[in-house]
């Protein structure tokens, strides 16, 4: 089923972008305070510094750098849409087709 891209469709893309970077951003928080919290209340030793640098090393870049990486190719890509598409070749379009033949 074709579909007609609007501005009004970029922003809401783009608003969705941020509701998710958001909501993983808070989850996220949210479970490094419950690790936090773990490691307070009686998680030490050995075992927990190895837990705690590989939350660190490897899974936080997985959660937080990635994450930053893509919304933010997507929002560059919604960008890109808006400025090369919508805002140059459609009011062209527009204009041709509102003068036909001229």
């Amino acid at each position: 089923m074709a579909s007609i891209l609007s501005s009004a469709i970029i922003v809401n893309a783009k608003e969705s972008v941020k509701t998710y970077s958001d909501t993983t951003t808070a989850l996220y928080e949210e479970l490094r305070q419950i690790i936090n919290e773990l490691r307070a209340d009686g998680f030490m030793g050995d075992a927990s510094e190895g837990f705690n640098d590989f939350f660190t090393t490897k899974a936080t870049p997985v959660l937080v750098d990635n994450l930053n990486s893509v919304t933010g190719g997507v929002n560059s890509m919604l960008d890109t849409i808006q400025e090369q598409l919508l805002n140059t070749v459609d009011p062209q379009l527009g204009d041709a087709n509102r003068n036909p033949g001229q």
